[in-house]
Formats: C-alpha cells, structure tokens, sequence
C-alpha cells in the first residue's frame, strides 16, 4: 500500500465528505469527472525530489505541515487597488467569485465571462467535457477538488481594446486555507483580447493556491495573458497553465513573480497549426528565503510556427530561483524556430539559481537556440557610474532596473507594460 503524504491523507479522507458540497455535487457528469481526478491524485501523491521535474523545488514545507505553525507579519503586496484602469474586473476572494467587488456589466457582445462555480451548477455540459483531469498529480487534485474560477469565452472576430483584471485576493477567512481555482479561457477564430490575472494577499497568511488555466485559441486569434504573483510569504502557489496554439495564432504571456514563500509557474504551449506563435516572457524577484520556479515546455507539433522565450531573475538574502524550460520539435516538424534564454542577477552571496535549458529536435530543418547565465552585478559598471557622482546606493539600482527593463519591455500591452514596470520599481525601492 502506497505511503502518502500528510496533506495528500487529508484530502484523500475527506473526498467524500466534500463531494456533494462541491459546485455540481449532484450531477452525476462532475462527479465522475471529480472521481476520476482523486484516483489519479490517489496514485502519484505530491510530487517529490524524486521527480526530474521537480528536483530543484521541494514541497515538504506544504506537504509534511514543518511550518503550519508559521506566522507572517509583513504584507506580501503593496499595489494599490485600482492600479490597473480597466472596467472589465472580475475578483474572487479566498478562491470564490465575489459579484459586489466585479465590474462585468460593460462587456461587449460576443465576451462572456462566467464563474466556474455556476457554470457546474448550472449544468454546462459542454464545459464540463472540455476539464480533464490530465496525468499530473496537481491537476489531478485541482479536478477533484475544484471550487471556482473564471470562464472566459470570446466569439469570433470580436477585439476587446480594454483588459480584462481577473483579481484574486486571498485574507486569512479561517478555514479557507485552500484554493484549487480551474480557468478556462477560448477564443474564437480572428478574436484578439488582453488578460491580466492578479494573485495578491491582504495579510501575511499561510495558505495553499492550486489554480490551474486551460486555453485555446482558434485560428487567427491573439491572446496577451499576464499574470502578477504576489502573495503572502508564507503562501504556496503552485500554478498550471496549458495552451492549445493553433494555426495563425498568437499565444503571449509574461508573469511577473514576487511574493509566496513557495511558488512555481508552470507553462505548455503546444503549437498545432502551421504561422502559431508561442511568446513567454517572465521576471522573478525573490528576497528573504522564498523560492521561485519557472517551468516551461513549448511543444511544435507541426511545421512552420515560431516560439521565443526570456525570463529573468533577481535574487537577493538567501532566495532561490529554478527555471526549467524545454523546446521540444516534433519529427517532420520542420522550418520552425524556437528561442530560449535565462540570466539571473544575484545580490547576495547566499542567493541561488538552478538553470536547466532544454533542446528536444527530431526534425533536421529548424532554427534553435538558447542561452543561460547568472552573475553578480558587473563592478566595473558600479565604479563608473561613481566616478559620475552617482551614490553607490543610486548606482546599484540603476543597473538592476536596467537589466530588468529590458525583460519587461517585451510585454506588448503598454498599461501592463508601465504597470509591472512600477511594481517592480516598489520592490527595488526595498533593496
């Protein structure tokens, strides 16, 4: 008999209990679906060091409860609300769609923008044959256990000029020390639409965050989906996000990481219509004893599409940085190109980064790269920027901003762009 984990015997002993309070407990179709997501969860458990793609992050600290008597004081965030101008927002607290703190009534025909939660109540068939629990034990859990989320849907040829903010906030409401949020997101052929989704704390509080986002543009379409972490530290965010890329479509994504105590960012873009174009970008600013991990897999499936990458880190006290990022080009999937770097700038001599790039071609007509590197800042740069009279204080910033500006520059959407700019001038200010 397999040995779980304390957390995994939590949730696998109180599965029933929670199956008929769960959205869509009386449909006999969800409850399948939940089903068929604990058995998998039942026979992989939390993923350890043992496995490859997990061996630089390690969740003993969730999965073992060694801190759940851990207590922060300090907010993780200091954005203020309503930074971001958009009349689209869309806000959960503690994993539950909240109507009173949403602005959904200015959205254009052809958007809709729905809770998952009334979705499965409602009896969204058609919805609930597009979840699948997949191999992997956390969106395994997430199937089994999901709770809420946002549903976005755009018709074809429709544009939405403004962004849509999907906030989620989590306070430290006793008894919501869990959220396990399911996305999904479909644009129709031609449509094009900008998604910011917002991960912010109100108190410096433990709890674990499972969300996991399903995306698939048709033909022609253009998704610009950002995403902002900063939570608690003492908070878990363990995030998924698949994308089906298909022909003549655009997939750009960057995240923005700062807060948890734990937290990782894992993307696949699968490319499976020829002019696709996969863009991830993303920057991560970690102090203290967090620990950060990027992951990634962009999949070509198909000739003739493109994909690029840069993601970049910052690292300061005794913070550790993992990115992991894989470019796999299926056979006979030829004239494709695929880029990929990481760099690392490390403050401290205690801070860390873990680099693992990775070329996966069984085709002989590509064009691949990538690069990685990590270093301190460069001390010739400081002293000249002393010789002009510009404080060692002064000095040191500038040079950090500038290696991250050229990171968020990449981000096409310029309130975003100026936006993320911003926050990460809040968290420099700290350094």
């Amino acid at each position: 008999m397999k040995i779980m984990t304390p957390l995994a015997d939590q949730y696998l002993d109180r599965f029933e209990a929670d199956l008929n309070t769960l959205p869509g407990g009386k449909r006999e179709a969800v409850r399948r679906l939940r089903k068929s997501g604990l058995d998998i969860f039942s026979g992989l458990d939390f993923p350890d060091r043992k496995n490859e793609a997990w061996r630089f992050t390690n969740l003993a600290g969730l999965t073992k409860g060694t801190d759940a008597e851990a207590t922060v004081t300090e907010e993780a965030t200091s954005i203020p609300r309503d930074a971001l101008k958009t009349p689209h927002v869309m806000t959960f607290i503690n994993g539950r769609f909240s109507a009173s703190d949403s602005r959904l009534g200015d959205l254009p025909e052809g958007v809709s923008l729905t809770s998952l939660h009334a979705e499965l109540e409602t009896g969204n068939d058609d919805l609930v044959k597009q979840i699948k629990p997949k191999s992997g034990a956390l969106v395994a859990l997430n199937t089994a256990f999901m709770e809420d989320g946002f549903v976005l849907q755009v018709a074809e040829g429709v544009t939405l000029d403004a962004p849509v903010l999907i906030d989620f906030v989590s306070t430290n409401e006793k008894g919501r020390d869990a959220r396990h949020m399911r996305n999904i997101v479909l644009l129709g052929a031609g449509a094009t639409l900008t998604l910011l989704e917002q991960h912010t704390s109100r108190h410096g509080h433990r709890y674990f965050s499972n969300p996991r986002t399903d995306v698939t543009l048709a033909e022609g379409a253009r998704l610009n989906h950002y995403k902002l972490q900063d939570e608690s530290l003492a908070a878990f965010h363990l995030a998924e996000l698949d994308c089906e890329i298909t022909k003549g479509a655009v997939y750009e994504n960057f995240s923005l990481s700062l807060g948890g105590k734990l937290s990782r960012n894992e993307l696949t873009t699968r490319i499976v219509g020829a002019g696709g174009l996969s863009i991830l970008n993303g920057a991560y600013l970690m102090r203290g004893e967090q620990h950060s991990d990027t992951t990634t897999l962009t999949r070509h499936l198909v000739p003739e599409n493109d994909s690029r990458q840069v993601y970049k880190g910052v690292l300061d006290d005794s913070a550790y940085g993992v990115f992991q990022g894989k470019i796999h080009i299926a056979e006979d999937a030829q004239k494709v190109s695929g880029d990929q770097l990481s760099r690392a700038l490390l403050l401290s001599d205690r801070a860390t980064v873990a680099v693992k790039p990775e070329l996966e071609i069984f085709a002989d007509d590509v064009k691949c790269s990538h690069g990685a590197s990590s270093g301190e800042l460069d001390e010739d740069a400081l002293f000249y920027l002393q010789s002009r009279g510009i404080d060692a204080l002064t000095a040191r910033k500038m040079l950090i901003d500038a290696f991250l500006t050229d990171v968020i520059n990449e981000i096409s959407n310029e309130a975003v762009r100026e936006y993320f700019s911003d926050i990460a001038t809040r968290w420099l200010d700290k350094v």
